[in-house]
């Protein structure tokens, strides 16, 4: 098997498995085709909000999402926030997760961020300590619906 490509998001990979593989989150690939696209669109037009995806043999087969958020504190430091890694679970154990956050961190590295930050549930804890994070904190959620 080849290795995945890691790179940005492109529109047309909506259709060719990005939505599918955010189903291992949630329900995402029956989406209306045009309010996909405007929500693309309006993530594509911050530069700060970078969604990457793995490409392997032609089809998205994994996605993350990073979010760079500048700061007072620190002197206007950056602070990359992690969101949304999927692994279509066809794929899932194959070290594809491990290269994206590679990846992420590489990326946010190079735009200046201080530090980078993600939540996780208990039973995937275990792999992100293993990339090098470190509990330090709980986070906690209010639900607004």
């Amino acid at each position: 098997m080849s290795e995945p490509t890691i790179r940005e998001l492109r529109k047309d990979d909506l259709w060719n498995g990005f939505l599918t593989t955010l189903d291992s989150l949630r329900q995402t690939s029956d989406i209306d085709r045009s309010k996909a696209e405007k929500i693309f669109e309006k993530i594509n037009s911050n530069p700060d909000h970078i969604i990457v995806v793995a490409e392997l043999d032609g089809k998205i087969v994994g996605t993350s999402t990073l979010l760079i958020e500048p700061k007072f504190i620190h002197e206007g430091g950056l602070v990359g926030h992690i969101e949304d890694v999927a692994i279509d679970k066809n794929f899932q154990g194959q070290k594809i997760g491990k290269k994206i956050i590679t990846y992420l961190f590489e990326f946010a590295k190079d735009r200046g961020c201080y530090k980078t930050i993600l939540g996780c549930t208990d039973d995937v804890k275990l792999f992100y300590e293993k990339l090098g994070f470190k509990h330090i904190a709980n986070e906690l959620r209010f639900d607004h619906v």
